[in-house]
């Protein structure tokens, strides 16, 4: 028990990190979409999800536990974009006033 409390506190770190980037990569996907920057912010969500489930399948030893968890992510991160939305605004060009 005490070698599993590390790992299992290790693992819902990497979900929460999982949830809120790939929150916030959502948002620059809708803020981008008519965009080529879409494809960055989508292919970074890829490969987030694939260093998540990697990273889980080594702490767990486990496919069937990575896959799952990976599942219940997404569908969190779904239900954030859907209950929550996604932030709206428009793009402000960064300029230093002297």
């Amino acid at each position: 028990m005490k070698r599993k409390f590390p790992k299992i506190l290790d693992v819902a770190i990497h979900s929460i990190n999982l949830i809120l980037i790939n929150y916030a990569l959502s948002n620059m996907m809708a803020f981008f979409r008519s965009s080529l920057l879409y494809i960055l912010f989508f292919t970074s969500e890829m490969w987030v999800f694939v260093q998540y489930r990697k990273n889980i399948e080594e702490l767990s030893d486990s496919k069937a536990l990575a896959n799952l968890l990976l599942i219940i992510c997404v569908a969190i991160e779904i239900g954030l974009l859907y209950f929550f939305g996604i932030v709206s605004g428009e793009l402000i060009p960064f300029k230093i006033k002297w």
